[in-house]
């Protein structure tokens, strides 16, 4: 009787701590060893001696001349990425105002989908060890308060990567806004290249293993559960909100 009692209970507890882990935003869909494996993917990032690279120079040239505008402090803002940011951020692409209150099914997917980038992309990033144009070029960066002289992480950009996961992932959600929603997620990539963090290269292996990672994520169902949900929500707070008119560009 003890036995099938304590049987009972170790079930029960099992249950609730996966049911926790599933909605713990913390929780990435797939682990480190069940993540592709991004260096058997992508090709090494070209070295200074490279011709490539003389893109990325060149790209990183025109990321300081943009550091003093409006693209500029753009730039600097999405340096700082959270599910909230993401929410914020998209909002006008997708013509309405998407938050955690009213998006809670989003908000947590969102949540899992960038613990699932940070799992992703820790592999790769620490296999090709690439310094960071900053560290490079020994210049300020745009946001010097997350500059550290050892973090050799730059190919590929995961800012960028979980940029365009969530980009992909919004996609699914409103195709009718596809073309703003990707554009979005395409600005927050040269972001980072504005900001002295990322080659040009970075960011194009960020897009790259972004929709690697989404693919393989399609074959999750818990992935999948997760993002029909969000899905169904949306649609349903999407028909009571007015929508967020944009504004019109001066020609």
């Amino acid at each position: 009787m003890r036995k099938t009692l304590l049987a009972s209970a170790i079930v029960l507890f099992a249950t609730i701590a996966m049911a926790q882990g599933r909605n713990d935003g913390r929780t990435p869909f797939v682990t480190s060893n069940e993540a592709p494996k991004l260096e058997r993917i992508l090709p090494p990032p070209p070295g200074i001696t490279d011709s490539r690279f003389y893109d990325d120079w060149s790209q990183y040239q025109w990321g300081l001349s943009m550091r003093a505008t409006e693209r500029g402090l753009q730039a600097r803002s999405d340096a700082f990425l959270s599910a909230s940011y993401f929410m914020a951020r998209f909002s006008p692409a997708m013509g309405h105002a998407v938050t955690q209150e009213a998006n809670p099914q989003l908000f947590l997917l969102l949540q899992r989908a960038h613990a699932t980038e940070m799992v992703s992309n820790a592999g790769v990033k620490a296999y090709y060890h690439r310094v960071r144009p900053y560290q490079q070029f020994k210049e300020a960066s745009l946001v010097p308060e997350h500059e550290s002289p050892t973090d050799y992480s730059s190919y590929p950009s995961g800012h960028t990567m979980v940029s365009w996961l969530v980009g992909m992932i919004l996609t699914a959600i409103d195709p009718q806004h596809t073309e703003s929603i990707m554009k979005v997620a395409y600005e927050m990539g040269q972001s980072r290249v504005i900001a002295g963090y990322h080659y040009q290269s970075d960011i194009e292996a960020g897009r790259y293993s972004a929709s690697i990672l989404f693919a393989r994520l399609c074959a999750e169902p818990e992935f999948m559960t997760l993002l029909q949900q969000a899905r169904q929500e949306y649609m349903g707070v999407q028909s009571s909100q007015p929508k967020i008119m944009k504004k019109r560009s001066r020609r």
